[in-house]
């Protein structure tokens, strides 16, 4: 039984970046072995296991032979004759297909040094369009590693399989996984941008134009998916903004944040604006419930602003709109009122103390 370090370990260790995930193939064993020593079995469709004491993940080599539309449709060959090479041939891109031993040696069957030397994106075999994420996971790696370029082939060959519509078979938690992992690279722009080259759009989100990919590649990109979102969809209706989170099960605050940037960019860039106004969005973006959040906000639609190509001279008032309306307490109106009148007059002071500040 023979055990290699396999997938993304190896090629970002060649590439001398940190490696935080390791995946282990075991050639040759058997999950009866495995379990005898301790591991835990955690996937029933595919015979991976939990190492006892490091917990990372072991596979056992295997073989695959697509039987039907959906992602967990594939007859799967773990059998201890199963060899390396073989299991190497399955996996989606050169890069990702290189093994090292227990020794360090390195196992490239399929030539992954070259292709990472040469900062290429290749696919290893016809295997790859068995699985339609694997459109999505070249665009991610795209994002990731910017200085990459796709091969003419593979580029080919994942244009033809979207035009197969196989994106359809897609469940949303996929297409939100990778996609989320693409917003929180340095250039997400550039995986809305490879999805739009192949024509992949019509089936993830067709409200996506072209102006929301530029302003995205315009933003200086702090890493944060949620934030990236946003920025992206700016300019969106918050319907559209909704279509889309709920189409492929964004968790809430994705849509939460992006709708209120949305509704809020107009009037954030107001300077002719009267206390009255000031408060009222104050109220309707629940900002003294929740200054965090509207801080948050004010601060995406600013980065909006700038990746739209424009200058900010002057420094956000909207923290100190929020600070002077936050002062006014019950302590501050007529004690004698009762019921509703208590909130519109406390509603008012706010408004006249924001004049004042104005």
């Amino acid at each position: 039984m023979d055990t290699y370090l396999v997938g993304g370990a190896v090629r970002d260790q060649l590439l001398g970046l940190p490696v935080a995930d390791k995946d282990w193939v075991i050639v040759g064993g058997t999950a009866e072995e495995l379990q005898s020593r301790g591991f835990q079995q955690v996937g029933k469709d595919f015979p991976v296991f939990l190492h006892p004491d490091s917990f990372e993940e072991y596979a056992l080599a295997r073989t695959e032979r697509k039987t039907g539309a959906g992602h967990t449709d594939f007859e799967c060959d773990a059998g201890p004759t199963v060899t390396l090479d073989q299991d190497l041939y399955r996996r989606d891109l050169t890069i990702n297909a290189i093994a090292q031993n227990e020794h360090g040696e390195l196992i490239d069957p399929y030539d992954g040094q070259t292709d990472l030397n040469n900062k290429i994106l290749r696919h290893v075999s016809p295997a790859f369009s068995e699985d339609p994420l694997r459109i999505l996971r070249v665009a991610r790696f795209n994002a990731r590693f910017p200085e990459f370029t796709t091969h003419p082939e593979t580029f080919e060959l994942m244009r033809m399989m979207v035009q197969e519509q196989v994106l359809r078979d897609l469940t949303p938690e996929r297409v939100f996984s990778e996609s989320e992992k693409a917003l929180a690279t340095n250039h997400p722009y550039l995986y809305f941008q490879i999805l739009a080259d192949l024509g992949a759009h019509q089936f993830l989100w067709a409200e996506i134009q072209p102006e929301n990919i530029a302003r995205l590649k315009q933003w200086q990109s702090d890493n944060n998916s949620i934030h990236a979102f946003v920025i992206l969809a700016n300019g969106l209706t918050e319907k559209q903004i909704q279509d889309i989170t709920s189409k492929h099960k964004f968790p809430k605050i994705y849509c939460e944040l992006a709708s209120l940037t949305t509704r809020f960019y107009g009037p954030w860039q107001k300077t002719d604006i009267s206390g009255e106004n000031i408060v009222g969005y104050l109220h309707e973006m629940d900002a003294l419930r929740r200054p965090e959040r509207f801080i948050a906000v004010c601060e995406l639609a600013a980065a909006s602003y700038r990746a739209d190509g424009n200058n900010l001279v002057e420094p956000d008032p909207w923290k100190d709109y929020l600070d002077t309306a936050t002062t006014v307490t019950s302590k501050d109106v007529d004690q004698d009122l009762t019921g509703a009148d208590i909130s519109h007059a406390i509603r008012l002071e706010q408004i006249r103390r924001v004049n004042e500040l104005l």
